[in-house]
């Protein structure tokens, strides 16, 4: 029973920090941001932050004559919480080529995936889990015998494997797709550098240095225009969950292509939700009317 009932603090801790993160990026971007891996209002790792370090307060307590001090829980929260980034970071970005969170620009960060100042946030949210948030989710779920504990800790993690199926699905076919259509362009732009050198070649001898330059845009021209045919191409044939999956990433690092292809595709998928949004909004603005 007390797996089932840490489910349940799991799936109300991470709709908990699905919120925190939707609202707090939100009012940075200034337009809404659904934040998080999955489609559901969820955030994992918020989840399994706050269910660990509950269960360690919990254990303690249960366990021992001894109490945790808040110097104490910050420090596991702390520490905590950079194994956890860092560790799930990492394995999101070798498993799809994607990455949620970027703190490249914030001091005293490895390698992008965590840093000081947020590390130490986290800190201080281990001391609101631990004083208020899990003694208002255990008020709240008190409620609540073994047997509905079972009941909605199976009904939530069927929720939690559909979601999980979906987004693991969306990531993974682009990720065979994206690869795919790089290696065609680089047997397109084989071709065309081919076709350039031929026109260099060809050129006078006084105007070669002019035929280069000329033949070095000619190239680059076409380099981005195909880049950007072939991410809107791969954008048109999305389904909308698998679109939202994307867009939620932060952006991708893929070994096997080209960082401005990636960036070109990125950019691609950010314009067209915005696009979107806004012939939402004009729709909405003239039903109103």
């Amino acid at each position: 029973m007390w797996l089932s009932r840490y489910f349940v603090y799991f799936i109300i801790f991470s709709c908990m920090g699905w919120i925190y993160e939707s609202i707090y990026c939100t009012i940075r971007a200034k337009k809404w941001e659904n934040r998080g891996f999955l489609y559901g209002p969820l955030c994992p790792i918020y989840g399994a932050g706050g269910v660990a370090i509950t269960a360690i307060a919990d254990f303690i307590s249960a366990h021992t004559d001894a109490t945790f001090t808040w110097w104490q829980i910050f420090l596991v929260a702390f520490l905590g919480s950079i194994v956890l980034e860092y560790g799930t970071s990492w394995a999101l970005e070798k498993l799809f080529h994607a990455y949620w969170w970027d703190y490249s620009s914030m001091p005293l960060n490895i390698n992008g995936r965590v840093c000081f100042p947020y590390s130490v946030g986290f800190g201080v949210a281990g001391l609101i889990v631990v004083y208020f948030i899990a003694p208002f989710t255990k008020f709240i779920t008190g409620w609540m015998s073994p047997i509905w504990y079972e009941f909605f800790s199976l009904l939530l993690m069927g929720f939690l494997a559909v979601d999980t199926a979906i987004t693991v699905s969306a990531l993974t076919d682009f990720s065979r797709t994206i690869v795919n259509l790089q290696n065609n362009f680089n047997t397109y732009m084989d071709e065309v550098v081919e076709e350039v050198k031929e026109r260099k070649k060809a050129a006078d001898e006084r105007s070669q240095e002019r035929s280069q330059e000329l033949a070095e845009a000619v190239e680059e021209r076409r380099k981005r225009k195909r880049i950007r045919a072939s991410a809107d191409r791969v954008i048109d044939s999305m389904g909308a969950l698998k679109k939202s999956a994307l867009n939620r990433a932060q952006g991708f690092r893929n070994p096997k292509v080209e960082n401005r292809y990636l960036e070109t595709f990125t950019e691609s998928l950010k314009e067209r939700f915005k696009r979107e949004r806004i012939k939402k909004a004009k729709k909405a603005k003239k039903a109103d009317k």
